[in-house]
């Protein structure tokens, strides 16, 4: 062998024993939880007021310092709708709206902000119930007063639209809940891990051993 020729001894020699760092994840993960409650606040407020406007308030008279709804004349007495269409059509107006943000939102987030499922899940559950809670103020806020407050003292046979009112405030649990079923199915037939996760997990496994 010749004198010159040196062998550079094995890596292991050089090893000072410590650990690669591990990256850190927190600020994308926040990131990432800001985004999806962001998308939530922004389509909430939205999603109510699409709500508020396909939904047409249903009209009633006042008869005796009390209002009634359907009722299109006071001689005689006649109801001219389905004293009931008020709820249902808003509550069905926004059950749609409520679906549609939860699934608009679920979708984007297990696609694009699916850094970390249990993370984005949680994002989802906060989020969603605040984007809920805003459709409901945004309906509120934009429905007609209640009638029943104004019949009183009113002439008889003022027309008065009804209020915006829903069959039950847990409604507002359809955000959250199409939300997560969306991520769910995603992350279930459609979203593996991407393979870079994978071959940076072997990786950092062959280092550390």
């Amino acid at each position: 062998m010749p004198d010159n020729l040196i062998v550079p001894p094995p890596p292991s020699l050089y090893a000072t024993g410590h650990r690669p760092a591990r990256p850190d994840l927190s600020r994308p993960v926040l990131v990432q939880v800001a985004i999806i409650v962001a998308a939530f606040i922004v389509g909430g407020l939205a999603a109510g007021l699409a709500a508020a406007t396909l939904w047409t308030p249903p009209t009633g008279m006042v008869l005796e310092d009390k209002w009634y709804r359907g009722l299109i004349s006071i001689d005689p007495p006649a109801i001219g709708q389905n004293i009931d269409q008020g709820v249902f059509a808003a509550t069905a107006w926004f059950s749609v709206c409520a679906i549609v943000l939860g699934l608009l939102v679920g979708i984007a987030a297990a696609v694009w902000l699916n850094r970390s499922e249990l993370v984005t899940l949680g994002a989802l559950m906060v989020g969603g119930a605040i984007g809920g809670g805003l459709m409901l103020l945004i309906t509120s806020l934009l429905s007609p007063e209640d009638p029943n407050g104004l019949a009183k003292g009113a002439a008889d046979g003022t027309v008065l639209e009804d209020s915006f009112q829903l069959a039950s405030p847990w409604l507002v649990l359809l955000v959250p809940g199409s939300a997560m079923l969306a991520l769910m199915v995603i992350f279930l037939m459609w979203a593996p891990h991407p393979p870079a996760d994978h071959e940076l997990d072997g990786q950092q496994a062959a280092t550390e051993r």
